[in-house]
């Protein structure tokens, strides 16, 4: 069974696909939520994208095969767990994103969850912001120090990535903490690069850039695997981890037939050798 999760535009074309459709039960994919992904296409219930969001949401049961539904913790945790085999620390998030998740499910239509979308997107803003302000705390580092070479450069990545975590950052292996988050470093280290150069740079005016990245971080679990349509991506197509970023075309994901035979084909091609 291949653990896949998604971004949100594959989300909403699962809506499209699976509207009167069910994802056959012999397709060998477990689906799991980012809760990232979660979040937006939630927070899209108080914009234009409603109905698409709402289709999007209804869908979910539909795609995720009901015994491996989950989500995924949100990255400051999944770098304790998974980095630093560290428990996680108080999750508040996740069990209101369930709730609203439900909330959807129960509602007859869009329309009536308009106040849904907005209170998610306040706690989508939230979070955007806090991520900007990690971003912006590395890109005053690599300021102050000035030009660094990679070793210099891996460090710091790694100390930021321990002050998430909550560890002591004098105790971190920075060369296993980038080899194990490789996909994640190269797309930081594209933005790092542009940023520390350009006098100007607006961190706030890029917060969707900060949430491509942090999809990213979970490619660390080699046992998981990510399915995304967009193009932004390929700036982690020099990591070894690239093999388990599955960037395929929307049309791909918009029907049920082509839906289904595209999880079957990572599916396939993510299966062991024997």
């Amino acid at each position: 069974m291949v653990k896949l999760y998604t971004d949100t535009n594959a989300l909403h074309y699962f809506g499209i696909a699976f509207a009167t459709d069910r994802l056959p039960d012999d397709v060998p994919v477990q689906l799991l939520l980012s809760p990232l992904s979660i979040m937006e296409l939630l927070s899209h219930l108080g914009t234009n994208l409603a109905q698409s969001a709402f289709n999007a949401i209804r869908a979910l049961p539909c795609v995720h095969n009901a015994g491996g539904t989950g989500m995924l913790p949100f990255s400051d945790d999944f770098f304790r767990m998974a980095l630093f085999n560290l428990p996680p620390g108080e999750d508040t998030i996740t069990p209101a994103l369930n709730r609203a998740v439900n909330n959807v499910l129960a509602a007859a239509d869009a329309e009536k969850l308009r106040e849904v979308g907005i209170e998610m997107r306040a706690l989508l803003d939230r979070e955007k912001d806090r991520e900007a302000a990690n971003f912006q705390a590395l890109l005053t580092s690599l300021r102050l120090e000035g030009p660094l070479d990679e070793t210099q450069n891996q460090a710091i990545f790694a100390r930021s990535i321990a002050r998430r975590a909550g560890i002591n950052e004098k105790d971190v292996d920075a060369a296993r903490v980038v080899a194990q988050l490789d996909a994640h470093f190269l797309f930081e280290r594209e933005r790092m690069r542009v940023g520390t150069a350009t006098r100007d740079y607006n961190v706030a005016k890029r917060k969707n850039d900060l949430f491509d990245a942090e999809l990213l971080v979970y490619l660390a679990d080699t046992s998981l695997h990510f399915l995304t349509s967009d193009q932004g991506f390929r700036r982690a197509s020099q990591s070894p981890q690239a093999a388990r970023i599955h960037l395929v075309t929307p049309e791909s994901l918009s029907t049920a037939e082509t839906a289904t035979a595209t999880l079957r084909a990572i599916a396939e091609d993510a299966a062991p050798a024997h």
